[in-house]
């Protein structure tokens, strides 16, 4: 009778631990989907261009992607990082430990969704280190067109060891087990939740990223109508550059960082501010149409060209700002994107200000407050 027990105990015990052990597993892989996101945002978005996907690698672009990717990869978050051009398959960019890579072949081309980021384990081919390969497809204008593949290898952490430690010690230490495998969920859904967070906000100034504004976007555009209107602010600061040259990045920072704050200020929980990259941010505004748009823009615009005190020095930039207002210039937000970036250029011909989105743009803006 007590060997029944013995034996309903232990693989009582065995079946929780090896459910948590694949709850860990499961986690580790989303976790590694979400630094892909983070990470993409550092090196990617930073340095690649549709330009650079379409034609040739900027060689100002391939040593920035270099640089990154060393710092990356002495700080144990990257082993290696390859992006192929689409349709083309052209290898746009390989780190240097994988630069024999060729053109994308038809095996994986064939097995990649390009719908959504993929994740699975791996081991490197020269030291069998054990890896987890993911395999991002990657917008490079945010116009919902995939335009290459990135495949990032991440080192794998000490995940595996942990599970395979705890497996030993199942049979010795039972409860002590199951409480060892629980504490390994638990630090890994701390740890989800801080990439979760991470995922949608800008690392830089705080706001939100192009993901959180797709995520606010198809929420706000799926109710949009002329008795809702939704409104997109898209801007670009005047003279960013110059203090990047003059000042260096960090100031440019900072400033950044002091605009993003100022955005916010006006908009007050009133909408969804975002960095778009670069000195590119949106705002979005649900329930507003064209006439309130504006008067939000014109605050925004007269807050960001307030100086910012940088190291006891103040700086000022100013800004352009185009305003695309759904249903009426779009119902999705790929084209409400484009248009404010036509009315948003149309400003910056017109030595910046507030322009609305019209048909005839970029010939004759239908509104424009002066700044």
């Amino acid at each position: 009778m007590l060997l029944v027990v013995v034996i309903a105990v232990t693989a009582t015990v065995a079946a929780g631990v090896y459910s948590l052990q694949e709850q860990i597993r499961r986690r580790t892989l989303d976790s590694a989907l979400q630094g892909v996101v983070i990470i993409s945002s550092l090196v990617i978005d930073r340095n690649i261009t549709l330009h650079d996907l379409t034609d040739e690698l900027h060689p100002a672009n391939r040593a920035q992607l270099d640089t990154d990717l060393v710092l990356l990869q002495q700080k144990g978050r990257i082993h290696g990082l390859l992006i192929w051009s689409l349709p083309a398959g052209r290898l746009a960019y390989a780190d240097p430990a994988h630069e024999q890579a060729g053109p994308l072949d038809d095996a994986r081309r064939a097995t990649v969704p390009l719908d959504r980021p993929t994740a699975r384990g791996t081991a490197d081919v020269d030291t069998g280190e054990p890896l987890l390969e993911v395999d991002y497809p990657y917008d490079a204008n945010g116009d919902g067109i995939v335009d290459g593949l990135a495949v990032f290898l991440l080192p794998r952490g000490d995940v595996d060891t942990s599970i395979a430690r705890s497996t030993r010690l199942l049979y010795g230490g039972g409860i002590l087990v199951l409480l060892a495998a629980l504490a390994g969920v638990l630090q890994v859904r701390r740890r989800q939740r801080a990439q979760d967070h991470a995922a949608v906000h800008d690392p830089l100034t705080g706001l939100g990223n192009r993901e959180k504004l797709r995520r606010a976007a198809a929420s706000a555009l799926a109710g949009a109508s002329a008795q809702q209107p939704v409104a997109l602010l898209v801007l670009d600061l005047d003279g960013f550059k110059e203090v990047n040259d003059t000042l260096g990045h960090h100031a440019g920072d900072l400033l950044l960082a002091g605009v993003a704050q100022e955005i916010e200020r006006v908009v007050r929980g009133g909408g969804t501010v975002t960095r778009l990259g670069g000195d590119e941010f949106a705002v979005l505004l649900p329930r507003t149409g064209t006439e309130r748009a504006l008067a939000v823009a014109a605050a925004v615009g007269a807050a960001v060209r307030r100086p910012v005190l940088i190291e006891d020095r103040p700086v000022a930039v100013g800004v352009s700002i185009g305003v695309a207002v759904a249903p009426g210039h779009g119902r999705d937000l790929s084209t409400l994107l484009q248009r404010g970036d036509a009315a948003m250029y149309r400003a910056k011909k017109g030595d910046g200000g507030v322009v609305a989105y019209e048909d005839r743009i970029p010939a004759i803006p239908s509104q424009v407050v002066s700044p």
